[in-house]
């Protein structure tokens, strides 16, 4: 490359590589007070303009020595000493033939993906929980403050379900989840409105847990569930003692479970519970479910039904209420060995988000052997499983915070009983394709970007490899539970 420039000169020498950070780097092709910055192949070549420094031309003042151009590179201007080097092939005026055709014929191959706006689904609330893009919800169920070192270092960032009663939160532990990163959605009790203008609360938990449930008659014996209009009821009064934070409600596994026996008899409509929140949420475990008794069992690992929870609930707002839902994370019940894998975990928590949860919450919890309040911590497999899982969560919180770009990406599998299920998102001309097989079985996925005839490399992404897209299509192996996320550079794409 031609080192036009010195140190006595005043002015950073022509380079390849990364633009100096006190010139503005500007898009392929565009033009800079007479000429040009190019990016050739992944490097960028910046010229410092005679006009931007007040000489005619070439380097400036004293004739400076200059190197030899690359091989496949010649000056741009013979005329000119020490001009900058460009590809043999490159225009009189210092443009890349090459590189404008390609970024003309990218814009030709592949689709132009759209600026689609996005809203909070907590942007009603001052202080709710946070609305920065870079946030993701990922709590945790009913959790001491003594277990916060160790839940942050999990991931989570938010503790839900603690009020008077159970895991009271006073001030002293909301400060101590503070000081860990990690915000609190409480009951609206003498303990929780003792806090209210604590930051730390984002949210208020409704009691009781799982109201759509037969309820405990407190004579050894079960009533009906709660009744939807006492807890709609209920959800006006905490607005009225504070509308600021959202009112968080949680549901059981009937939501995605028509047959769960632990309705009772003559429950009213699941959907019915739906206006008594804002964040509405809903658990189910489906492979503990195959320790349980033969109506249990009617869901033994069926993994999708998260995702079919979410579906519904999502279904039944009536004022765009956040969804989230709630993923096992070891073996629960006494007395049993069934409880989920890693990979199993992970297949639970993709489908759901790709259904569009806009939170996750675990349930760590086990009486197996014996009771232990933060009993995923007895499966070291299982905690550097999920903590790898919520690091990418976070990492990838810009992307799920966004708005789904329809109709760009559709999949087809080889087996029709063993679907993929997928959601497109896009951050600028960047594709982000998350997938998920969604019945039991394996199969093979066949992508297609509508519009695309070019090339591409997808990356996919925590898994330290690519795959080739050509004309628009690649295709991908789903293991049992297998999950896939892919980051395609449609500007990197190479038009036929």
């Amino acid at each position: 490359m031609s080192a036009c420039g010195s140190p006595e000169s005043g002015f950073p020498a022509l380079h390849v590589g990364r633009p100096p950070t006190h010139f503005p780097a500007l898009s392929t092709g565009a033009r800079a007070r007479g000429r040009i910055i190019l990016r050739v192949r992944g490097w960028t070549l910046t010229a410092v303009i005679a006009s931007t420094i007040g000489i005619a031309g070439g380097c400036g003042g004293a004739r400076q020595a200059c190197s030899p151009c690359r091989p496949g590179t010649r000056p741009s201007n013979p005329s000119v000493t020490c001009s900058a080097c460009v590809p043999i092939d490159a225009g009189q005026d210092g443009s890349d033939d090459r590189s404008d055709a390609g970024d003309a014929g990218s814009a030709a191959c592949v689709p132009t993906l759209p600026a689609l706006a996005w809203t909070s689904p907590y942007a009603a609330w001052s202080r709710g929980v946070p609305t920065d893009p870079g946030f993701f919800p990922i709590a945790v169920w009913l959790q001491g403050s003594w277990h916060a070192t160790e839940m942050a270092d999990l991931g989570v960032n938010v503790y839900v379900g603690n009020n008077a009663g159970t895991d009271t939160l006073a001030a002293s532990d909301l400060a101590t989840l503070k000081g860990k990163g990690i915000y609190a959605i409480v009951g609206q009790d003498t303990v929780g409105l003792a806090n209210i203008d604590d930051p730390t609360i984002v949210g208020w938990w409704m009691t009781p847990d799982e109201p759509d449930n037969a309820q405990d008659n407190g004579m050894g014996g079960y009533g009906p569930p709660v009744a939807p209009a006492t807890l709609v009821s209920r959800y006006n009064a905490y607005k009225a003692a504070d509308p600021t934070r959202p009112i968080y409600l949680g549901l059981g596994q009937g939501v995605a479970f028509d047959a769960w026996e632990g309705r009772g008899s003559n429950a009213p409509p699941e959907s019915q519970y739906v206006p008594a929140a804002d964040i509405i949420a809903f658990d189910i475990y489906p492979y503990n479910n195959c320790g349980g008794d033969a109506n249990v069992k009617m869901t033994c690992g069926q993994f999708w039904l998260n995702a079919f929870g979410v579906d519904r609930l999502r279904s039944w707002s009536n004022r765009g209420q956040a969804v989230w839902t709630d993923f096992e994370t070891t073996t629960i019940n006494a007395g049993t060995s069934s409880g989920p894998t890693p990979a199993q975990v992970r297949s639970e928590v993709w489908l759901a988000l790709i259904h569009g949860a806009n939170g996750v919450t675990y349930f760590v919890h086990t009486w197996e052997p014996t009771f232990r309040e933060d009993g995923i911590f007895a499966n070291t497999t299982m905690v550097s499983a999920v903590k790898t899982l919520n690091q990418q969560v976070k990492s990838l919180a810009p992307v799920l915070n966004s708005a789904n770009v329809p109709n760009v990406v559709s999949v087809a599998s080889s087996t029709s009983a063993a679907p993929v299920d997928l959601m497109t998102k896009a951050q600028g001309q960047v594709l982000y394709v998350f997938a998920a097989i969604a019945r039991s079985g394996t199969a093979t996925g066949t992508f297609t970007i509508a519009g695309m005839t070019g090339a591409a490399t997808a990356t996919v992404v925590g898994e330290s490899r690519t795959v080739d897209v050509v004309a628009g299509k690649w295709s991908d192996d789903f293991a049992a539970n297998g999950a896939h996320i892919y980051e395609i550079d449609l500007t990197g794409a190479r038009c036929p």
